[in-house]
């Protein structure tokens, strides 16, 4: 950015977050309206401390943070610190990396977007609640130390472990598919049974009876065309991407991980230095659940097609897509800021994998310009005793958008214009066996696809959602596929016994659309805190459904299995999972013989826990609401 400012501007970085609750305690004010007690992350304060030197020697503070909930929960944190050189501070949301944008921010002068902010609290808070009471049942009722469960990644995790009951349950089925080989009109085709069941072999043999085929020598010599159904075809292009469509095409066309292309995405987002000039941003902000262009990037988008592709851009006006139901829309879709800057111009000044995808950026933005594929499709059906069989015919009269960029220009395919009453001259028949498919384990795309059409979740959580679960050893990656580890279906079969009402689905989306008004300053944070803590204290308190545990029994076949699956529950999981047993806060202990009244609070137990160094821990049964604990001397 600082190369489209003159030296009169200085352009430090944060480097993200500089506060955050702390790692191992609650950092929640319980007694003042849930308010947040945000501690600076390690070694944050000492880059803020040389941020604010340079501050000091301004005369005007622009914070320039990502245009999202994340970015303004960090320029409000900025803020708090920079308040106090008493000099005027403004907000820039830069929606995209530009001269343009840079200057139309700088005069906006904007300033905190606090119902944003509210909504960030929120959600931070929520987890934080569900996280520090669930894990700790976690680790009491599995008898596993330092397990961790998220709201979210509780969610997406019963996803993966119910298509996995779903596959090993799969029991497969075979059936037929009759077909004729013969000719119609001097044309060699073969003609498809139509029927609304599955066939097995006896129903075969009863068709081949009915239509004179069988016995031999067969009487069929001939089936009379008796029905001709046309209708159009029109193809429209994919919209210009989403968050959720970019990291589903990235990993299904690149092999791209969420991970990966969220950072390659950022790289081209900030921008690259084009030959001698100045530092350029190539795309919009890459956080969004909405597929909109705005007018004025159609019109750059239109006027490079014009130029380099004439004939396919769609003429008038594009009918802008319907935003899918839980699209904040807040920001337009992941597009080139320059359609002229090319993959081919600009190649050379980016990496391989960087330019791999600024050119599925780039191009899925043209294609959503340009017309549609048109044709026509004709079904023949040509019947014999009740018995229907066709032949489909499609004729393609404008290759539209598909005929862009490198596309092998599709050849059209020969038109056939039957008439009723033609005959299809019958040669031989084949019978193919079939047999039903189990459902396919989740990608990665498809699970951020999943996440985006049931508004569980934010595009700004899609990737770190899969890395917690991977983390934590809940889930497993293989040839692509998604499944769940042993571990992963343990915890998921405790928290879906006793806490669906916090991980289900329907629950999940309901509170992405409470946060979303009160970003919309349609309701409060407090609200919508205590409302959640009030429903998942009150689970809490009811007797536990007993856990099953569940074996799942894999394949032999290691190709069609995934490695994970066969992975038993690891004692002790990888503790970066967050939170840790420490002394500001405890574990439920497995066993309570201590029955004093809390001496603090008056209204909790005192229980006891053996600490790591063989002393006994005593502290109360309401922590962390109250703060009574002590050590054997």
């Amino acid at each position: 950015m600082s190369s489209y400012l003159d030296k009169d501007w200085i352009v430090v970085a944060t480097k993200g977050h500089i506060k955050d609750l702390p790692a191992k305690s609650y950092g929640i004010d319980f007694k003042n309206q849930f308010e947040p007690e945000y501690e600076w992350l390690k070694g944050k304060k000492t880059v803020f401390s040389a941020i604010k030197t340079k501050a000091k020697l301004a005369s005007i503070i622009y914070i320039a943070s990502d245009p999202d909930r994340e970015g303004e929960i960090i320029a409000k944190h900025c803020f708090d610190e920079l308040v106090k050189l008493k000099k005027p501070i403004f907000r820039l949301r830069l929606k995209e990396i530009s001269k343009t944008e840079v200057n139309r921010q700088i005069k906006l002068k904007s300033g905190l977007d606090f119902a944003e902010i509210e909504s960030q609290i929120a959600r931070r808070i929520v987890d934080r609640i569900f996280g520090f009471e669930v894990s700790p049942d976690l680790w009491k009722q599995l008898k596993i130390s330092s397990l961790s469960a998220g709201r979210v990644q509780s969610t997406v995790l019963h996803w993966i472990c119910e298509r996995e009951k779903e596959i090993q349950n799969f029991s497969k089925e075979i059936y037929y598919q009759l077909k004729l080989q013969g000719s119609v009109s001097g044309k060699s085709v073969e003609l498809d049974y139509q029927s609304k069941d599955k066939l097995d072999s006896n129903a075969i043999q009863k068709i081949l009876k009915d239509i004179e085929v069988l016995p031999e020598p067969n009487h069929l010599k001939e089936i009379l065309l008796s029905g001709i159904k046309k209708k159009n075809i029109k193809r429209n292009p994919a919209p210009a991407f989403s968050t959720a469509s970019l990291l589903e095409s990235s990993f299904r066309v690149l092999g791209f991980d969420s991970k990966k292309t969220m950072k390659l995405a950022q790289t081209l987002f900030e921008g690259k230095r084009i030959g001698s000039g100045e530092r350029v941003g190539l795309i919009t902000y890459m956080r969004t659940d909405s597929t909109r262009v705005s007018d004025s990037k159609r019109e750059l988008g239109k006027e490079y097609l014009n130029k380099h592709f004439p004939g396919l851009v769609l003429d008038g006006s594009i009918t802008p897509k319907k935003q899918k139901k839980y699209s904040q829309d807040a920001h337009e879709a992941v597009i080139p800021i320059f359609p002229e800057y090319s993959p081919e111009t600009i190649g050379s000044y980016l990496s391989n994998e960087e330019r791999s995808l600024y050119a599925l950026i780039w191009e899925r933005f043209l294609t959503s310009l340009m017309k549609p594929e048109l044709g026509e499709e004709t079904v023949y059906e040509f019947h014999k005793n009740n018995h229907v069989f066709i032949y489909k015919n499609e004729f393609i009269t404008d290759s539209g958008f598909k005929a862009f960029g490198k596309r092998e220009k599709r050849k059209n395919s020969e038109k056939v214009n039957w008439k009723l009453g033609d005959q299809f001259l019958y040669e031989s028949n084949t019978i193919e066996e079939k047999q039903t498919e189990p459902p396919v384990r989740y990608t990665q795309g498809k699970l951020v696809q999943k996440m985006e059409d049931t508004g569980v979740g934010r595009p700004s959580t899609y990737g770190s959602i899969i890395e917690t679960l991977r983390t934590r050893k809940y889930i497993v990656e293989y040839h692509k596929s998604i499944g769940p580890t042993a571990l992963g279906m343990k915890v998921d079969e405790y928290l879906f016994l006793n806490f669906q009402e916090m991980i289900g689905e329907s629950f999940t989306k309901d509170l992405e659309h409470k946060l979303d008004q009160i970003t919309e300053d349609k309701s409060s944070r407090i609200s919508l805190i205590q409302n959640f803590y009030d429903s998942l204290f009150a689970l809490l308190r009811t007797p536990r459904k007993k856990y099953r545990s569940t074996e799942i029994k894999y394949p032999k076949n290691k190709e069609e299995t995934l490695p994970g699956s066969y992975a038993k529950p690891n004692p002790n999981p990888n503790r970066s999972a967050k939170i840790k047993a420490s002394t500001t806060r405890i574990s439920i202990p497995k066993e309570q013989t201590n029955t004093k009244t809390c001496p603090v609070c008056n209204e909790g137990v005192v229980k006891t826990k053996l600490g790591k160094k063989g002393k006994t821990i005593y502290f109360c049964s309401r922590y962390p609401h109250c703060d009574y604990i002590t050590y054997e001397s």
